[in-house]
């Protein structure tokens, strides 16, 4: 009898230490999916409602991904009686925070994450004879590059630009805004492209018109994430192209040939008229014939003259045809902060630069070539820019090889460039090619404030 007694004392003790246990614990799950950003760390919350498990409990933690396919051991803890498993997939990215496992912290963190690993965790802990499981779903987002505006044709109507960005997670929405960053009435075509990563790559065009569009901005928005990424472009009306480049020079030229056929065909007729008169009287022929021939000299110099003046004005025409199909190829430049002489500022905007006074004790180091470069680089085509250099006689305008914009950038004065600087340079209003210092004749009547440079790559 008192055997008895004994084991049921022992089982009710049992079973009373089983409820307490197992009323002590519980996961407290996540109210959202977890969002992630694609190939960075992301941590999965399984956490107790506990801070502290006694060393004596024994425990088990295991993180499966539960695919259509299969069930993936993302990892899986057995205390210090078994080893730890692993997908291989996950070897060296899926890992436990030992310190925190005491501490009701079952949490999964995630390295370097890719898009199969969105999907569903299964949570599942073992605490003696306690099991709880909760499932954290995991969702992966990723923020492509900054829009890239390009100008890429030229109609009579407008001008053509694209917007492109890639590496964008999930797919996102592209919008065209004016200057008042409002979205654009006028039509856009987009395309939305998968590439084989599985990310999305944007690409946008529009036709901006002359006179309406002066500053466009593309702006492509990650939904998910509620990040977005804008670009913005100034257009100056001298891109624009004419409605028709020609019409207006054929038509003036046309115009004074035929007042000058007009013109020579009466002034004929006239002379002819005269000297048909002059024969009925013989004694006033020499004198009529005298004054034909000198009507007919002068005729002969104003035409020359007009045609002096049609050449003068057609080279006019040539030149200024030149200057519009460089400016085919126009792009914005940037002024660089980082890479510039200490007595040179920039402005906010990044598209001027000012002398500025520097400190006395920092003029002695501040001595050397006044240069500042623009961010962009080029390694193909043709590109076009415009710089505004006023009344100076003195300035030096060209492009720079990359090694010596690292030499700039590391000793910041420059005393002279050596090889891998071609330019065109300005010395008390005379123009020499730099480096050979070949002077170029300047044109006549022509203002040399705004100077164009066209880089031709193709060449």
């Amino acid at each position: 009898m008192s055997s008895s007694s004994t084991t049921v004392c022992i089982l009710i003790f049992l079973q009373i230490s089983h409820v307490l246990t197992a009323g002590r614990f519980a996961i407290i799950p996540p109210e959202n999916p977890i969002v992630g950003f694609l190939g960075k760390e992301v941590i999965l919350p399984c956490q107790l409602t506990t801070s502290s498990i006694p060393e004596s409990t024994s425990m088990q933690v295991q993180w499966i991904l539960d695919k259509s396919s299969e069930k993936i051991d993302v990892k899986s803890y057995y205390g210090g009686n078994r080893p730890e498993t692993q997908d291989n997939r996950y070897q060296g990215r899926a890992e436990l925070s030992r310190i925190d496992l005491s501490k009701g912290n079952m949490s999964l963190i995630l390295k370097k994450t890719h898009l199969s690993d969105q999907g569903n965790y299964t949570c599942m802990v073992f605490l003696g004879d306690w099991y709880e499981e909760v499932v954290v779903e995991l969702v992966l987002a990723a923020k492509g590059t900054e829009p890239t505006i390009a100008l890429v044709d030229c109609h009579c109507w407008g001008i053509g630009l694209t917007c492109s960005s890639n590496s964008w997670y999930p797919k996102p929405k592209a919008f065209w805004l004016d200057s008042e960053g409002k979205v654009r009435s006028k039509q856009s075509d987009t395309t939305i492209t998968e590439t084989k990563t599985g990310n999305f790559s944007v690409s946008s065009s529009i036709t901006t018109e002359s006179g309406i569009d002066h500053e466009v901005s593309c702006k492509i928005i990650n939904e998910l994430l509620e990040l977005e990424s804008e670009s913005r472009i100034l257009i100056s009306d001298a891109l624009y192209p004419a409605t028709s480049p020609w019409l207006a020079p054929f038509l003036i030229i046309l115009l004074i040939f035929i007042c000058l056929l007009v013109g020579a065909g009466y002034k004929v007729r006239q002379s002819y008229q005269k000297i048909s008169e002059c024969e009925k009287q013989k004694n006033e022929v020499q004198a009529d014939r005298n004054h034909v021939m000198e009507a007919i000299e002068t005729e002969k110099c104003t035409g020359q003259a007009n045609v002096w003046g049609l050449e003068h004005r057609l080279g006019n025409l040539c030149n200024e045809l030149e200057v519009r199909r460089a400016q085919e190829y126009a792009v914005a430049v940037t002024l660089d902060s980082y890479y510039k002489h200490p007595e040179i500022s920039i402005s906010e905007d990044k598209e001027r630069a000012s002398l500025q006074t520097l400190p006395p004790e920092k003029e002695e180091t501040a001595l050397g070539t006044q240069i500042f470069v623009g961010k962009e680089g080029y390694v193909a085509g043709k590109h076009y820019w415009e710089v505004e250099v006023g009344e100076r006689l003195d300035w030096e305008l060209g492009v720079l090889t990359q090694a010596e914009r690292d030499k700039l950038q590391e000793e910041k004065v420059v005393k002279s460039f050596q090889e891998g600087c071609w330019a065109l340079k300005s010395s008390q209003g005379k123009f020499f090619s730099s480096p050979c210092e070949k002077e170029i004749e300047k044109k006549p009547h022509l203002s040399y404030s705004v100077i164009g440079l066209l880089l031709d790559q193709e060449k």
